[in-house]
């Protein structure tokens, strides 16, 4: 049976949350963070800033991006913005957790995610009013 994007664009405007609505908006924002990220080694590479600000720094682009997310999801389907903040922000830190998994070859389930997850909820919930207020004040 092939999806004729008929249900796709049906659930968006009925305003549902859907997985390819977060997916889009969690890719794009990986896409902003490692730009971000990139510019945060060459700053501090070639620039007399202290590493000891990286950790600090990595956070608050992380909170940008999974903020970034949430906006982006809710901003297109136009309602239950801080739901869609919530799923687009789980999503990346779930995934975030799974990439960094894999490259560095270790599954510890322990604070750092436990810690990242709420703040994640919490940041995509944020962006996911911003984003439905945003999109309510475009029409």
């Amino acid at each position: 049976m092939q999806n004729t994007g008929f249900e796709i664009k049906e659930a968006v405007s009925m305003g549902s949350v859907t997985a390819e609505g977060v997916a889009k908006s969690v890719a794009v924002c990986y896409a902003v963070t490692v730009v971000l990220l990139a510019a945060l080694a060459v700053m501090v590479t070639y620039l007399p800033i202290s590493e000891g600000i990286v950790p600090a720094a990595v956070l608050v682009i992380t909170i940008l991006s999974v903020a970034a997310a949430g906006f982006m999801a809710a901003k297109k389907i136009g309602s239950k913005g801080w739901l869609c903040g919530v799923v687009s922000g789980l999503a990346y830190i779930v995934t975030l957790y799974f990439i960094g998994s894999l490259v560095f070859r270790s599954f510890d389930f322990g604070t750092g995610i436990l810690t990242m997850l709420p703040i994640g909820a919490f940041s995509g919930a944020l962006g996911g009013i911003m984003g439905v207020n945003a999109r309510k004040h475009t029409r």
